[in-house]
């Protein structure tokens, strides 16, 4: 059947894109809870917690090693991005505030995004560029277990670049950023493991549910090759999925 691989390539750029938006809802957070030693500071221009008061902490020390621990509780709530969650993330850190790099370690505790199970044990680097702009390397460790028992893990490294509004304090209007990596995801549905890499950096912006611009190459173990190309920066739910050579558009 010629249409069952580009059907079940398409599936899988669908539960690829879930986990990424799983990847960076939680990276930031984590990014932004370490920052300080009074946490849930971190606001809208109007004065609202970006995690929009569905988290409650808590914070233990040891020496210089600070625990910290949000808890978004046992029912969906909807964060910054427009994602639900539930459950908690456990960062681990030290107070070195100030320092130019920093590592963030977390975990998570019954912890599900869109009703999707997410364990793994992460660390993110977090570092300032000669430009100026923050920058997080994220080491990926992530098994996602969907409703309908479906399993993906995924190991490998994403490098976010804070590229825009990481100066001014209205995240949902000006804040951008440059991802880029690579990464290997394994499918229960499929039994296949999928090859990303990025080669035009993927571009988010907080005013835009979508990704705007960028482009990923997959190459899947039986074979097919793929290139996704999130179009020209224009907010919209479309991308050009190419598969051995052959187009789609679809939606994401």
């Amino acid at each position: 059947d010629k249409e069952n691989p580009v059907s079940l390539a398409k599936n899988d750029v669908q539960s690829f894109s879930d986990l990424d938006n799983i990847s960076d809802d939680v990276s930031y957070i984590a990014q932004s809870e370490s920052n300080a030693e009074i946490s849930g500071r971190f606001t809208t221009a109007g004065g609202a917690n970006f995690l929009i008061g569905c988290a409650s902490f808590s914070t233990s020390q040891d020496g210089s090693t600070w625990t910290r621990t949000i808890d978004f509780g046992d029912t969906n709530c909807t964060i910054f991005s427009g994602n639900q969650v539930r459950g908690k993330i456990i960062l681990t850190f030290t107070d070195d505030f100030d320092a130019t790099t920093r590592t963030i370690s977390y975990a998570f505790d019954n912890f599900y995004h869109n009703d999707r199970h997410v364990e793994g044990n992460r660390s993110v680097v977090k570092t300032i560029l000669e430009n100026g702009h923050p920058q997080a390397t994220i080491s990926l460790n992530m098994t996602v277990t969907y409703p309908n028992t479906a399993v993906y893990t995924r190991v490998g490294e994403r490098v976010r670049e804070f590229t825009s509004g990481y100066d001014t304090p209205n995240i949902l209007v000006d804040n951008q950023f440059a991802i880029t990596g690579s990464w290997t995801t394994n499918s229960s549905v499929t039994g296949e493991s999928l090859t990303a890499t990025i080669t035009s950096p993927i571009i988010i912006r907080w005013n835009c549910t979508r990704i705007v611009s960028g482009i990923i190459i997959f190459n899947r173990t039986d074979g097919n090759t793929g290139t996704l190309d999130y179009g020209d920066g224009t907010c919209d739910n479309n991308a050009l999925l190419t598969i051995n050579g052959v187009e789609y558009d679809i939606a994401l």
